[in-house]
């Protein structure tokens, strides 16, 4: 039988930078407060020691978020480089079974089996493995052949039957 890759975390990159770089939008508005932290309206200004706090604990905040949402979610990517490059993924193959689809609007996980191994991913959930769902154009749908490479849970490569 014939494959066709649909998705494989070594060429896909680095995928959820996005999230990350969410939180510089709030590091540069923090670096604007610690700027003009003596010209803040109202009482922010007229106290200095408040304003001060207030504009150093913001920005200290999103700098903290930053770093640490682009740690986790680089760290996740490593990983799955990493177990997929080194050899130590899993992979199935068969029929998918049990598929429950992620309806349109998310605010839930798309769900399916293939030769006892279940896995669960959404759009809306931040990972660097395969998370598109049949809503959103994913190819995953009940009786479908496919080839799943995973490491602990996490779909690393993605293969349908042609």
């Amino acid at each position: 039988m014939t494959y066709k890759v649909v998705f494989d975390v070594a060429e896909a990159g680095y995928k959820s930078w996005s999230f990350p770089a969410f939180g510089l939008i709030f590091v540069v508005i923090g670096v604007l407060l610690v700027l003009a932290r003596r010209h803040l309206p109202g009482w922010w200004g007229q106290s200095p020691r408040a304003s001060a706090v207030f504009a150093f604990g913001w920005l200290s905040f999103a700098v903290l978020w930053t770093v640490t949402s682009f740690l986790a979610t680089y760290g996740e990517y490593s990983s799955l480089i990493g177990a997929h490059r080194e050899g130590r993924t899993t992979t199935v193959e068969g029929l998918v079974s049990g598929f429950v689809p992620m309806p349109y609007a998310g605010h839930a996980v798309e769900k399916f089996c293939v030769s006892g191994h279940c896995f669960e991913y959404s759009d809306y959930l931040v990972s660097g493995g395969f998370n598109n769902t049949s809503s959103h154009g994913g190819p995953i749908k009940e009786g479908l052949n496919v080839r799943v490479t995973f490491w602990r849970g996490v779909i690393t490569k993605l293969e349908v039957a042609q």
